[in-house]
């Protein structure tokens, strides 16, 4: 008996202790919980200060509102405050410290882009100011983007921790009942243990329940939690102002109340049980309420409990303005480019006259007509190319496909650039094999493509080089290399060489670039069903690769 009760006490003091391990881990989960609820608030008013801050500095720009600077000062202060704040929580987690850290330095970027805007606009000239709003709106989407992302990772670990300390709830009761023979020796002090460990875990429950409720109603954009089926679980005060009047969400389809989200790549989230992102997402109808145009970027996450997804939350980002907005720049863009279009040709024409009447001149007259042509040239060819980049970009650009010998094309192309070439001390050295190559593809898409690669590797190549163009083939694709030995691509400058209006430190030291003949070759190439990619480093130069198919695509008439 005494052996059998000393094994019970053995036994059920090491339950108690696992118990009492557990309870305090539970505990510490809370107290963790609830700084990240400090956090997460903090970085709300973060975002809420910093959108306050801009509107402040557009009103004064605007207005000259002094009201308005004020305000902005006491903000700029606040935010200073909250950064601290925010820092610290993090430094205590030792893994967002880095996270934090950048944050940091996004939003100190952000306060000094809007006091550049307010001291020019205090020196008169409020033109000036325009750019560093814009930078500060792109670093304060920035930021907005990265809080959703601490938000959504904070809200992934305390599912995470939940579930460990569901998992030793279910072990500890099994380790009780196996143990029910013995219980009733020690019933005082293990119903303690049991009181607190389950007061605990209700209380990291209801925390989390609490942090999930208010992420929901205090997001600055509109969010959706469905269940497996589709069905809306519940919505935020941001999505409901969307709605019709007097309609309700719970509990109905999402494909009633949204039938315009894209339908399979959310299915195909919830069957991978991955992320994904759908941008730009035309919505006309909402419930019975149509003749809308929104334009939304959504991002979707599955929720998933034991390998299994419970449910899906979508966040939606309402980006209509932005998008109308850069239609209008678009059109006005478009517009100009036209106007200019017309002047522009019958100059060509004309210096092509004045060529030819001074072509025996040796007083360096024949000469300057060449720079004045292709200077001429630089811009029409800027002109055309901003027409071109509206149709590829709207979509609409019809493809006329024909069966095209693309050794001849290149060699039209090449003979394009000789006074280009002649100027710059240039040659063009064209490698192909000895069959010729064929392809069907767009003789016009084509040109533009190869014309603007080969003027880019002109334009960067020093005096006395040559620019290569190196021409391969397969069953299945044709290859399109253009290499010139110029200044390479600076390693910050990759990521960004595609995108529109945009160009690095040497192509803003360059006369007549625009910074858009890149995004257009791109908008050409994948247009084409192809591909476009390059690389640069000093022992080789810079070479730029398209990849087209041989044989045209249905999804290449787009």
């Amino acid at each position: 008996m005494s052996i059998t009760v000393i094994v019970a006490f053995v036994m059920v003091a090491g339950a108690a202790i696992s118990a009492y391990n557990y309870s305090s881990r539970a505990i510490q989960t809370g107290e963790d919980i609830e700084k990240s609820q400090e956090l997460l608030g903090g970085l709300e008013s973060i975002l809420s200060i910093m959108t306050d801050m801009k509107a402040q500095a557009d009103t004064f720009i605007n207005t000259g509102d002094q009201s308005a600077q004020a305000r902005y000062a006491k903000d700029k202060a606040s935010l200073g405050k909250y950064i601290k704040f925010v820092k610290l929580k993090g430094d205590e987690e030792g893994w967002r410290r880095w996270h934090f850290a950048y944050l940091e330095q996004l939003a100190e970027r952000f306060q000094n882009s809007l006091d550049i805007a307010l001291l020019d606009r205090k020196n008169g000239k409020p033109g000036s100011a325009a750019p560093d709003l814009d930078k500060a709106q792109q670093l304060m989407e920035m930021i907005r983007g990265r809080l959703i992302i601490s938000d959504v990772d904070e809200r992934s670990q305390l599912r995470d921790r939940l579930r460990d300390y569901k998992h030793h709830a279910e072990q500890t009761s099994i380790m009780f009942l196996s143990l029910g023979g013995f219980i009733f020796l020690f019933v005082v002090p293990l119903t303690l243990i049991v009181q607190r460990y389950i007061g605990a875990t209700q209380k990291a429950m209801l925390v989390e329940q609490q942090v999930s409720r208010e992420i929901v109603q205090h997001a600055p954009i509109g969010i959706l939690q469905l269940n497996a089926d589709f069905t809306i679980k519940d919505i935020n005060p941001v999505f409901a102002e969307y709605l019709p009047e007097g309609a309700s969400a719970l509990g109905k389809s999402v494909w009633d109340l949204l039938p315009e989200l894209p339908k399979q790549e959310l299915t195909e989230t919830v069957t991978a049980g991955k992320p994904s992102t759908i941008p730009g997402v035309l919505i006309t109808r909402i419930a019975d309420k149509t003749g809308l145009e929104s334009y939304w970027d959504i991002a979707a996450w599955p929720m998933l409990e034991a390998d299994k997804v419970r449910s899906l939350i979508i966040l939606i980002e309402d980006i209509s303005d932005k998008t109308i907005l850069s239609r209008q720049k678009e059109v006005l863009q478009q517009t100009i480019a036209h106007d200019l279009k017309s002047p522009l040709i019958a100059s060509n024409y004309l210096i092509q006259a004045m060529l030819k009447k001074h072509s025996a001149a040796k007083n360096g007259d024949h000469e300057l007509l060449l720079r004045l042509q292709d200077s001429n040239q630089d811009a029409l060819t800027m002109v055309k190319n901003m027409l071109e980049i509206s149709k590829y970009r709207q979509g609409y650009h019809l493809l006329s496909l024909q069966s095209i010998e693309l050794d001849h094309l290149i060699l039209e192309i090449t003979k394009n650039f000789e006074s280009r070439c002649q100027l710059s001390e240039v040659t063009i050295d064209v490698q192909k094999p000895a069959e010729p190559i064929c392809l069907e593809s767009d003789s016009n898409a084509l040109r533009h493509l190869i014309g603007n690669l080969v003027e880019n590797a002109i334009k960067f190549s020093p005096t006395k080089s040559t620019v290569t163009i190196k021409l391969k083939n397969d069953d299945q694709n044709v290859t399109i290399d253009v290499n010139n030995t110029g200044p390479t691509i600076h390693e910050d400058d990759k990521e960004k060489l595609f995108t529109p209006f945009w160009q690095g430190e040497i192509g803003q030291q360059s006369a007549g670039g625009t910074g858009i003949g890149l995004y257009l070759c791109q908008q050409i190439a994948h247009t084409l069903g192809g591909s476009i990619t390059f690389t640069s480093d000093e022992k080789s130069g810079t070479t730029f690769t398209v990849v087209l198919p041989c044989t045209s695509k249905e999804n290449a008439t787009a």
